[in-house]
Order: structure tokens, then sequence, then C-alpha cells
């Protein structure tokens, strides 16, 4: 999950909230510092490794 730790249009609680209430054991929280359009272009690289990970192994039937 990626939180921008001062986003001005999602409220930080409720996106920790969230986060605590995914039920995967796999989970990884990545939080930045900055608002909503602050996002750190090394996140598009995470974001990039998480999905092609997670397709490899194939969807669940």
């Amino acid at each position: 999950m990626l939180l921008q730790w001062d986003d001005e249009g999602n409220d930080r609680q409720q996106a920790l909230n969230l986060f605590d209430a995914f039920g995967s054991r796999e989970r990884t929280l990545h939080a930045n510092m900055g608002g909503h359009t602050g996002v750190p272009a090394s996140e598009a690289d995470s974001a990039s490794r998480f999905f092609a990970r997670r397709l490899s192994r194939g969807l669940p039937s």
C-alpha cells in the first residue's frame, strides 16, 4: 500500500486502518513524506516489481 503522509485528499488514519484490515500475510506499507502529488518516482519501480511478482504466480482459480 502506498501512503503519502501529508495527503490532502486521503485521511492518514483511515489509510492506516485500511492497511490493518488487509487479510494478506504478504503486505507492505510504503509511506512517504509529502502530499498527494508528491509520490517519489521510486514507488513506480516498487509497484512494477510487486505486480510482476504477483502475476508470475498466477491467479487463483
